[in-house]
């Protein structure tokens, strides 16, 4: 009886819920289509942080963080390998060697990391394969069947890593191809200290040129076969400088590091969120700022919808006076007004939600383009074109949030209501 008295209050003063309605439908909208865009935007960086750079985890020599010495190894590496294949939520693993070292081109020179990779373990836990332009899906793409128009397409793309060539191979990214002002085919040399302390140096050629979302690793990141960088610093066959590992599932990250770290506590497993702590520190941050930002619009919906129901109330003295009067308890007036504020703000919210709704699984798919921004965006790992994102549990926590912002923004209404006297309250003239 309650429920329905209060619901078709809310329709006496139409004009005015439909603004109240209205007022909290478009804060809804701002605020979850916001968090959507924050959403998308953290979580597309963490999975192309994963795909692209540092995959899940990753295990290193325990000093290595210290200096990234080059003779700083992980022991045993291959036992560790033999072990960690065999974890049933591993999906797959690759050693590497990283070396610091300085490249030149005919042009100019810059500093870079120089990491060697067997290509093909690489491609089980990083995706750089699928950044590189490979020639012959351009040429399959583009339906070329002659043999000299194929080499020619082969020649301008490049390639992740050709096989049996009789030079040493690099793949590096656009923006450090761009700074050297070299292109597919271009020679690029390397200096570098080898394992006993000595400088040498080394000869690559171009064959490929991979493009991210992250415009720094780009440019500080290049790859090479390991056993070409293996040859130039001396170390010993199988050595590697770093393990990393891809799970199949993001959620076991924390149980598989924690067994990782017992069974080998010798060496040092870091998580993404470790490699990366900025991104690690934003991701954690997010989904706190995300609940911030909707409690500070709820709030200042709260103060339009106390006045609202104010009104409401100093409208409806004489009738609230006269169903005191005839036995309705104090108890049930609260609960209606109570009740009618819930509902208001609920409707309101609902709608806004649905809209919001709509909204972020149409730009989900469709993206929000900002390429006039690439650059900057670009700088600091983020893609230009946002997809927002948000889980189904958010719209129930908004929709608690809600439901406890109509509850405190029909106190002082509903006080104020129960403090009428009936006798007084039926003398008024409205």
């Amino acid at each position: 009886m309650i429920f329905s008295i209060s619901w078709k209050n809310i329709w006496r003063s139409r004009l005015r819920s439909i603004i109240v309605m209205t007022a909290v439908a478009i804060g809804m909208i701002g605020g979850i289509f916001t968090s959507a865009i924050f959403k998308g935007m953290s979580d597309k960086r963490t999975e192309e942080a994963i795909k692209y750079e540092v995959s899940h985890l990753q295990i290193h020599h325990s000093d290595y963080f210290k200096n990234e010495d080059i003779n700083y190894t992980i022991p045993n590496t291959q036992r560790i390998l033999n072990e960690i294949k065999a974890y049933p939520e591993i999906e797959s693993v690759s050693n590497r060697l990283e070396v610091p070292v300085m490249i030149k081109s005919s042009s100019t020179g810059t500093g870079v990391k120089l990491v060697g990779i067997d290509p093909e373990h690489e491609k089980g836990v990083t995706s750089i394969y699928e950044a590189v332009y490979d020639s012959a899906d351009v040429a399959r793409e583009l339906n070329v069947e002659k043999n000299r128009i194929r080499k020619f397409v082969q020649d301008s793309c490049g390639k992740y890593f050709k096989e049996n060539t009789r030079y040493k191979q690099i793949v590096i990214g656009e923006k450090l191809a761009e700074q050297l002002k070299v292109d597919i085919k271009s020679k690029v040399v390397t200096n570098l200290q080898t394992s006993d302390g000595e400088l040498t140096g080394g000869v690559f050629r171009v064959v490929g040129i991979y493009r991210i979302t992250n415009s720094q690793f780009e440019n500080s990141m290049a790859f090479v076969r390991k056993d070409d960088l293996q040859e130039l610093t001396g170390l010993n066959e199988g050595a590697a400088h770093e393990i990393a590992i891809r799970l199949n599932n993001d959620a076991q990250l924390k149980p598989i590091m924690k067994k990782l770290k017992a069974e080998f506590p010798d060496v040092s497993v870091m998580s993404w969120k470790e490699l990366q702590p900025e991104l690690g520190m934003m991701t954690e941050w997010m989904n706190v700022m995300l609940y911030v930002i909707m409690v500070i619009i709820l709030l200042a919906l709260g103060f339009g919808i106390v006045n609202t129901m104010l009104m409401v109330v100093m409208e409806r003295v004489k009738e609230l006076g006269m169903l005191m009067a005839i036995g309705m308890n104090r108890a049930r007036v609260f609960s209606m007004i109570m009740l009618e504020t819930i509902l208001l703000s609920l409707t309101g919210g609902v709608i806004g939600m649905g809209i919001a709704a709509l909204l972020i699984n149409y730009f989900g798919n469709a993206g929000i383009d900002l390429s006039l921004f690439s650059k900057g965006f670009e700088a600091i790992g983020f893609s230009s074109i946002l997809y927002p994102q948000i889980g189904v549990s958010f719209y129930f926590t908004i929709t608690i949030l809600i439901i406890l912002t109509a509850i405190l923004a029909s106190i002082y209404p509903a006080l104020k209501a129960l403090k009428l006297k009936p006798a007084e309250a039926l003398r008024i003239e409205i």
